[in-house]
């Protein structure tokens, strides 16, 4: 079912003349003689008479004018059905007119960062087997010679995180797809991320009755959903741990205390290695969390009475 044609010669001349004299207050308080014989409100009558007449053609313009701006718009002559009746005709123009307009409006050339995700999230995945999950670009930057702080004119790197995180995937065809779609200057540079591994070391308090073996599990799985760069659950949409977000032990003391059956955090420790703990990390735009669980250590306290317990 083709779309109704809008009717353009919707606006008589009474209706002009009226909105034009409507805002004469607004755009010039002076002028206070709105009488026929005043000069400007002959002005406007005669703009209205010409606009009129031009809105009146806007209606008339025939189908084989709308096939000619069709075959501009196309990039190639598109020409009028023959043999067929006038409706069948007009359903075939309005067809390719709406086709037309649509493709215009698919992004096909990358300019800025967010057509190189648009492309490769939602053209590139649509038809090739090595998916990406997640994308960042990052302009005037080129990872393969320099870190993320190193300002490269002229070249773009895409930050990828495959569905398959394997370690060994090649960007090349997905390399050359943008290439093609990128403008000519543009120098194009496809990544991974640069993981930065952390360690947690915890210290729960239960309240009482609480299961430690659950509140464990659930303490570990949910710092683990947390740093996830790709299905984070109930964190960050579940879309991952963002790209160059810092790590801050506010969060998750906060995270922590808010578990099913922890009373409070006593102890948080956030570190890099073995050796040193830090108050927070600060991430480079190109670089996600890599939680080291098996590192970290979640130590269950319950109370008994006066004493404490570890679990």
């Amino acid at each position: 079912m083709t779309l109704p044609l809008p009717n353009l010669d919707d606006r008589t001349y009474n209706d002009l003349v009226a909105e034009a004299i409507s805002l004469i207050p607004a755009e010039y308080p002076e002028w206070t003689d709105h009488n026929p014989t005043d000069t400007g409100i002959i002005l406007i009558e005669l703009l209205a008479w010409l606009t009129e007449m031009t809105l009146y053609r806007v209606n008339q313009v025939p189908d084989q004018n709308y096939a000619s701006f069709l075959s501009l718009l196309k990039g190639s002559e598109w020409t009028l059905p023959i043999n067929v009746s006038p409706a069948e005709q007009q359903k075939q123009l309005q067809s390719e007119i709406r086709k037309t307009l649509l493709e215009l409006r698919s992004t096909y050339r990358a300019v800025t960062g967010e057509d190189y995700e648009k492309l490769v999230i939602e053209d590139w995945n649509q038809t090739n087997i090595s998916k990406i999950a997640r994308i960042k670009c990052l302009p005037q930057r080129n990872l393969e010679k320099f870190d993320a702080q190193t300002f490269a004119k002229g070249h773009i790197s895409l930050v990828v995180v495959p569905t398959d995180n394997n370690g060994n995937n090649s960007y090349q065809d997905l390399l050359k797809f943008l290439e093609e779609r990128k403008l000519l200057t543009t120098r194009l540079h496809i990544v991974e991320p640069e993981y930065i591994p952390i360690i947690l070391e915890a210290q729960l308090i239960l309240e009482e009755g609480a299961k430690a073996e659950n509140v464990k599990e659930t303490a570990q799985n949910q710092v683990k959903n947390f740093f996830n760069p790709l299905e984070s659950g109930q964190y960050w949409q579940g879309k991952g741990y963002p790209f160059g977000r810092g790590v801050y032990l506010s969060e998750l003391y906060q995270l922590l205390d808010n578990l099913e059956g922890v009373d409070y955090v006593e102890q948080l420790v956030l570190k890099q290695d073995q050796n040193n703990s830090v108050a927070q990390i600060n991430l480079a735009p190109n670089q996600l969390i890599a939680l080291d669980l098996n590192q970290s250590q979640f130590t269950i306290v319950v109370q008994i009475g006066n004493e404490r317990k570890e679990v």
